[in-house]
């Protein structure tokens, strides 16, 4: 028992991240940071760990939790869409078909994993060995044969909760919320999107030490596709020097009262 505990502990890595997701009119656009910190005895951060899987070409998952719980996940619901497609021959899975998919992999693998693991050790003083928490996105055609820019949390007990416009998971998810809740709109673009959720993982990065690393974004919308690194660099570079214009220059302003609404909105014009 307290050699089972002891391993569990080592191998199992704290799984603090960032992940937002944002639902467009023409796609869905996944972001993570790429810091994860594991415990080998002591405290271990690594920045280079992929947190974006591709599915099965229109759908990519990313999630926060311990790494290999999370690619165990993602493998499970890989194979079980990959069987589902199959069986349907050329038809595409629906969104409904689709969420069942998950919510019934995600259901099996936390009967074995935690409930039937937990009923194994005699005590049952541990249950949740299991516990990643995903966020899902891609496109799919729904029951009335419409396309839907799918966009849902998954939870590890096997809970698909389905979203309308944006999500966050992970240590930094309440500073994302904030950010996503002033900029989106119900109808923003993939183009509009990207940038906004770099800037999204870019300040919870600057507030949160669990988050760090580079800025990864997938995007969905023929089919699933990574944003090269210097185009992410690229958009950045050009977010930041504006930002931190309108930060120096233009806020200190407005709260000084010398810069009214009016004069904001001719610069729209």
């Amino acid at each position: 028992m307290k050699y089972l505990n002891s391993c569990n502990r080592h191998l199992k890595p704290t799984g603090m991240t960032i992940v937002v997701g944002i639902r467009c009119v023409d796609g869905v656009v996944i972001a993570t940071d790429t810091q994860s910190e594991f415990d080998r005895g002591v405290s271990v951060k690594r920045l280079n760990v992929t947190k974006i899987h591709p599915l099965n070409g229109k759908f990519a998952v990313a999630g926060a939790g311990a790494v290999a719980h999370i690619v165990r996940a993602v493998e499970l619901i890989r194979l079980a869409m990959r069987q589902a497609q199959e069986e349907a021959s050329k038809d595409e899975l629906t969104d409904i078909i689709i969420t069942d998919i998950i919510e019934k992999t995600l259901t099996a693998a936390h009967k074995r994993y935690n409930l039937d693991r937990a009923r194994e050790l005699e005590d049952g003083s541990e249950r949740d060995f299991f516990q990643p928490i995903l966020l899902c996105g891609g496109i799919c055609p729904c029951a009335d044969g419409k396309q839907n820019h799918y966009l849902s949390v998954l939870h590890s007990a096997g809970l698909v909760e389905p979203t309308q416009d944006y999500a966050t998971i992970g240590s930094g998810a309440a500073y994302a919320e904030y950010i996503l809740k002033n900029y989106y709109h119900d109808k923003i673009t993939v183009d509009e999107a990207i940038p906004m959720a770099i800037y999204a993982i870019d300040e919870v990065k600057q507030i949160d030490p669990n988050c760090g690393g580079e800025t990864r974004v997938g995007v969905v919308k023929n089919e699933y596709q990574e944003l090269p690194p210097e185009v992410v660099q690229t958009i950045r570079t050009e977010l930041v020097s504006v930002l931190d214009y309108i930060d120096k220059n233009l806020i200190p302003q407005v709260l000084k009262g010398k810069i009214k609404k009016e004069d904001i909105s001719k610069l729209g014009d």
